[in-house]
């Protein structure tokens, strides 16, 4: 009856060593919570939280989105929740880049990986406060070259620029990228519109409208993204002026901007690899839930505060590759 008794207790004893390495073991595959804090709802941010979920999903990560509707108030407010509910590491799409400080505050120490709006260089810290996105200067850079090549033989170039919203990491690099590569190439730039129109096809197309009713010359609209490229577009067919001589420019390459220069109404547009950007963000996210090092992901700064996924060139040489 010992004896019996003995393999018993042993064969528990089994058992209970088995089950404790198993939960071992599933507590390293990830046992991470992740919380992303999305700038508004709509198509493109809600496409963003479906993919990112995803990507957590492949991790075995629990995932949470709440969508700020560009409230910093709601932010910071969805933020402390966050956190008082267990979320080890935050994805966060500023509702402004001056609101950083707030944020990070609001988070209490959580790492935070900031995607879709930029914070300051400053506000950024290594391995602890850190930003994923691709290199926003290159996309306006881009343009410029792109521009520059069509007109290589004018020594005058008229521009008209449709922007983002104001104060956006977006719409600052690629003004930025688009000024000062035109500015570099020596010829006399003509800016002879430009105005915010905050990602809007409709608010670029009304902006553009009332510009076109001025009567000057342009030969390029370079916009800060494809809706406002083509809502550009639509203004100039709107207003039965010619297209064929004016360059189109965007970026995103969306499947509307893409099929626009299969089209052959828009010219350019560069490629932002939003899922290339995503499995960065979540495997970012994953490391500094863990209190490692993002060093070894691929595109990481030397500095530790940035992970940048590089821009693609897309014109009617490529574009089929981008569908």
């Amino acid at each position: 009856m010992k004896k019996k008794l003995s393999i018993i207790c042993s064969a528990i004893t089994i058992f209970a060593l088995f089950c404790g390495c198993q939960q071992k073991e599933n507590t390293n595959g990830s046992n991470v919570k992740i919380y992303y804090a999305a700038i508004e709802s709509g198509d493109y941010y809600e496409g963003w939280a479906s993919q990112l979920q995803e990507q957590a999903a492949s991790y075995g990560s629990a995932f949470e989105t709440g969508y700020a509707e560009n409230s910093v108030e709601a932010q910071n407010s969805q933020i402390k929740s966050a956190v008082a509910d267990g979320y080890d590491v935050l994805l966060c799409g500023l509702v402004s880049p001056d609101t950083v400080t707030a944020v990070k505050a609001a988070a209490g120490g959580t790492p935070i990986v900031f995607i879709n709006n930029a914070p300051d260089s400053s506000q950024l810290e290594k391995d602890r406060y850190i930003y994923v996105a691709s290199d926003e200067f290159m996309a306006g850079q881009y343009q410029a070259e792109y521009i520059l090549e069509q007109f290589r033989d004018r020594d005058e170039i008229n521009v008209a620029i449709l922007k983002g919203p104001k104060g956006a990491s977006g719409t600052i690099g690629r003004t930025n990228g688009l000024k000062q590569t035109l500015k570099a190439s020596g010829k006399k730039i003509n800016y002879v519109f430009e105005d915010y129109a905050g990602w809007s096809s409709d608010t670029a197309r009304e902006l553009t409208s009332l510009f076109l009713k001025t009567g000057k010359p342009v030969d390029c609209v370079a916009a800060n993204n494809d809706d406002m490229a083509l809502g550009g577009l639509a203004a100039f067919e709107e207003a039965g002026a010619d297209i064929d001589s004016v360059l189109f420019l965007g970026v995103d390459a969306s499947a509307a901007g893409c099929q626009a220069i299969i089209d052959k109404k828009m010219d350019f547009t560069v490629y932002q690899p939003m899922s290339a950007q995503i499995s960065a963000a979540v495997e970012a996210a994953e490391i500094l839930a863990s209190g490692q090092s993002i060093s070894n992901i691929e595109g990481a700064s030397e500095d530790g505060k940035y992970i940048l996924i590089p821009f693609e060139k897309v014109d009617s040489q490529n574009v089929t590759q981008y569908q």
